[in-house]
């Protein structure tokens, strides 16, 4: 006879443990099938088999432990691009996807589990939390309403504070409440009706852009609504005026895209490999062989410092170092992959005044080729003579504090 003394629950991610535990009476082995309810077009894909070996604790009965992480990660949907920012809510197709095991004990019991997973995972420190609350990252925060439930790093707090160009879609897990968002000029949006238990993209851009167009207002702070009550809220902020400003978006630990803004000062240190570029040829004119050059790869690394950052921003730092999917945006917009690493991520644990640190973003690939920057301009760029009105992204003029319209002349 066999039973399964612990399970995990109906969701898991991929980044933690996902633990059978089976409790037999008796020593014969216990043959399991993973399978993946559909991959590459084939149903209940058979991703594993294994066989575990019970063993006694003493007491007359036996137990096998089992952990299938390393088994499901190998079939995760990872995201390659952010959803888009178009919509104010948009559905992700294959967030999770649906597993099942089955184990057979040798007296032709049959145990069967079915769950969903998902890429990302918790911390060490946080898993043992839960499993003290006797409780899972899915109930205890994705899926709980009552608490701030978007799969964002930067906090599990009740604010969330980013800045205009950090913005991009905030992911969750719809249930089956009425979601909405409210602003601080008092007009609330209503989310479309969503399907239970899928994962959804909220954009923050595409809200600014629709209460632009209706109420020709673009809001900084936003209330996010479950069946009408306030439940935590985003506050937006201006862009750090800095000329060095750079975005990095990257995969957090919950397997989604966030953006960090990078505004100190930045050096290019780009890295130029000699080696094998040179080569002997035969010159026929001095009947000797000369030294002939390759063209030589270069890539590039730049060392930026953070800018200032709060705590929660240095703590969000730490999870883009860890990320395994980093992207660099540049002032023109241009989006290419890196690798970011800290040589020093030293800072105050409690800090009374906000803090910087270096990054090193490498590029994930040299070039032996360059290209300069492709301009779009308008040929003879700035008329001198010209009045040059600053507006932001949605075409509004900028004005200072007295509400006067901010010029650029041309010179």
């Amino acid at each position: 006879m066999i039973n399964l003394h612990k399970q995990p629950a109906p969701n898991v991610i991929v980044g933690n443990p996902v633990l059978f535990e089976i409790e037999s009476d008796n020593a014969n082995s216990i043959h399991y099938i993973v399978r993946i309810a559909q991959y590459n077009g084939i149903g209940n894909y058979i991703a594993f088999e294994g066989v575990l070996f019970p063993a006694s604790d003493m007491s007359g009965k036996y137990f096998s432990l089992t952990n299938i992480s390393e088994i499901l990660k190998s079939f995760v949907n990872r995201q390659t691009n952010p959803t888009s920012t178009s919509q104010l809510v948009s559905l992700v197709t294959d967030f999770f996807q649906e597993f099942s095991v089955d184990f057979y004990g040798q007296s032709g019991e049959n145990l069967f589990y079915q769950g969903r997973f998902s890429p990302g995972g918790i911390s060490k420190s946080m898993l043992r939390y839960l499993s003290n609350q006797y409780t899972d990252i899915f109930a205890y925060k994705l899926t709980n309403t009552s608490r701030q439930f978007f799969m964002t790093t930067r906090t599990f707090g009740r604010n969330i504070v980013l800045k205009e160009n950090e913005l991009s879609p905030f992911y969750f897990v719809a249930t089956g409440k009425v979601y909405s968002v409210a602003t601080e000029h008092g007009n609330t949006f209503p989310f479309p009706a969503m399907i239970p238990g899928e994962v959804y993209a909220f954009s923050p851009e595409a809200l600014r852009q629709m209460s632009y167009n209706l109420y020709g207002k673009i809001p900084s702070y936003l209330k996010i609504l479950v069946d009408g009550q306030h439940i935590f809220d985003i506050t937006i902020r201006q862009d750090a005026k800095s000329p060095n400003k750079y975005v990095l978006q990257f995969l957090n630990s919950f397997g989604v895209f966030e953006k960090l803004e990078i505004t100190g000062k930045a050096i290019a240190e780009p890295e130029i490999d000699t080696s094998g570029n040179v080569f002997m040829r035969y010159d026929k004119i001095v009947d000797d062989y000369i030294e002939q050059n390759n063209r030589t790869p270069l890539r590039e690394i730049i060392k930026a410092d953070s800018g200032y950052k709060t705590k929660d921003e240095f703590l969000f730092i730490r999870d883009m170092l860890q990320s395994d999917k980093c992207y660099l945006i540049d002032q023109h917009g241009s989006r290419q992959e890196v690798r970011v690493s800290c040589e020093n991520f030293s800072h105050d644990i409690f800090p009374t005044e906000p803090g910087s640190v270096q990054l090193k973003i490498r590029l994930i690939d040299s070039d032996s080729n360059y290209s300069p920057f492709i301009d779009e301009g308008v040929s003879g760029g700035i008329i001198p003579g010209t009045t040059y009105y600053l507006t932001d992204n949605f075409g509004n003029h900028i004005t200072d504090n007295f509400g006067n319209n901010i010029t650029v002349n041309g010179l």
